[in-house]
């Protein structure tokens, strides 16, 4: 009897484990262009403009105890920014947005965006 209770306990500890221990991922939305700075497209081909493919920008907090450490959300915005900057350009084009995160008592909560950067501007 006590091997069975303690083989049912065991049992309910990694079930629990297991079910504390979430992570999703969410795809948000498809855009074809998306900026958080001025650009001004009248008369410009963007296929002809230089171009980085496959770009990823995020802004992620850390989580303990359900509390984002920083005290804030995770900010599109600030994804999108990250995104240009390391694209080196200020229009994201063909872009995916998805919202990610994961927890076990310490967490990690995300905005990403993924897409192909264009440089519009000739002085950036």
């Amino acid at each position: 009897m006590r091997k069975r209770l303690t083989r049912f306990t065991l049992c309910l500890i990694c079930i629990g484990f297991l079910l504390s221990s979430i992570g999703c991922s969410r795809r948000l939305a498809d855009l074809s262009m998306i900026s958080t700075k001025s650009v001004e497209l009248d008369m410009v081909d963007i296929d002809k403009l230089p171009q980085t493919r496959n770009v990823i920008g995020k802004d992620e907090v850390f989580m303990f105890l359900f509390f984002p450490i920083p005290f804030r959300a995770p900010h599109l915005e600030n994804a999108v920014d990250d995104a240009l900057e390391k694209g080196g350009g200020d229009l994201l084009v063909d872009s995916v947005i998805s919202h990610k995160m994961w927890w076990f008592f310490i967490g990690q909560q995300a905005i990403e965006i993924k897409g192909t950067v264009v440089k519009t501007r000739h002085n950036i």
